[in-house]
């Protein structure tokens, strides 16, 4: 068997806020194709967590994404990386501005993004509306299908599922679960596991800025 490389690797992750501490000394080894839930509360580190991956804070410890430092080489790493937060962006442009924009950086085919915001049940009128207008529901559908239409190697969600109506929520789920194998996704959810959301194949549950689970998920790995 051939022993799959990590595809991220965080060591000794230490975040601080002034004088709060909301990383204490984080390890985790992520190969490619491994889907990873991160549980916890609010306020525990997750969306931290995943802010300190992608080069957006300053940091204490050691993070590799691709072999990359995510803060050093962060453009590089965004050709390969989809990603959606939690809080979408005040952004002012439309949402078909903002879908072109995305996808000059890309150089990717933007009509998958317009097929995707079609099967979540995005209004079309609304891609001539601004962004920032939108409600937060339909923020998400937005940034959702770009980070998904950019068929990107490295997927990062925070709470990809919040906010959504319940039909739309089921159908991005799908989405997501058939991704091809060889996508890596970590992705956030303060909510307890549940079907039919996205199934990871391995758990990692947060508390206090401190990793209390790191478990495989058999059902997630092709288990019943």
């Amino acid at each position: 068997m051939i022993k799959k490389e990590s595809l991220i690797k965080i060591t000794n992750l230490r975040k601080s806020f002034g004088k709060e501490e909301v990383l204490k000394g984080i390890d985790i080894s992520i190969k490619k194709g491994e889907r990873v839930a991160v549980f916890g509360d609010n306020g525990s580190g997750k969306t931290t967590l995943l802010r300190c991956i992608i080069g957006l804070y300053r940091y204490e410890g050691k993070i590799s994404v691709f072999g990359m430092n995510p803060r050093n080489q962060r453009s590089i790493i965004a050709e390969k990386t989809g990603y959606a937060p939690q809080l979408p962006p005040p952004i002012s442009m439309s949402v078909s501005h903002l879908i072109d924009f995305a996808f000059d950086l890309s150089k990717k085919n933007r009509e998958q993004v317009y097929n995707i915001l079609n099967e979540i049940k995005f209004n079309e009128n609304g891609v001539n509306r601004s962004f920032r207008k939108l409600s937060g529901g339909m923020q998400k559908k937005v940034l959702i299908a770009i980070a998904l239409g950019r068929e990107p190697e490295l997927l990062i969600f925070d709470e990809p599922v919040a906010y959504i109506d319940p039909e739309s929520r089921n159908i991005v789920a799908t989405i997501i679960n058939n991704l091809p194998q060889n996508t890596t996704i970590v992705y956030t959810s303060h909510a307890s596991f549940r079907e039919p959301e996205i199934i990871p194949t391995r758990i990692i549950e947060m508390d206090n800025g401190d990793i209390i689970k790191d478990i495989l998920h058999e059902k997630g790995r092709g288990g019943k």
